[in-house]
């Protein structure tokens, strides 16, 4: 998180006053906020769970990028303290707005994709 006193941080409240997509990316930018999104997309997850369905995240990343997802109000952390069991992770009605967005997103990366070829 940036300083709000910082040269960086006025150019980028600048930029998102002057062009809402900026806004949009620098909320769901990152390397995987998207695919926890999409995730979530799919149905509410718990921690682990949402471990095991992204391969290659760490621990230390998935649980930074639940915070920040959950500061942006994008995601709910839903705590069911009676059963003992962890809390699940939900999509916000905020981050439920965001569907249309990343399908968008997905169906031109799946258009526009190169295809990868094996040797």
């Amino acid at each position: 998180m940036r300083k709000t006193t910082s040269t960086n941080y006025e150019n980028e409240q600048a930029l998102h006053e002057f062009c809402s997509a900026a806004f949009t990316l620098s909320v769901i930018s990152g390397r995987w906020k998207l695919t926890i999104l999409v995730k979530l997309m799919e149905r509410d997850l718990r921690y682990g769970e949402l471990k095991h369905a992204i391969p290659g995240i760490t621990e230390r990343v998935l649980a930074l990028q639940l915070k920040a997802l959950e500061e942006d109000q994008l995601l709910l952390k839903i705590s069911d303290d009676t059963s003992g069991h962890l809390p699940i992770y939900s999509l916000s009605p905020l981050g439920r707005s965001l569907e249309a967005v990343i399908n968008s997103l997905s169906a031109w990366g799946t258009t526009h994709q190169p295809i990868q070829t094996s040797r």
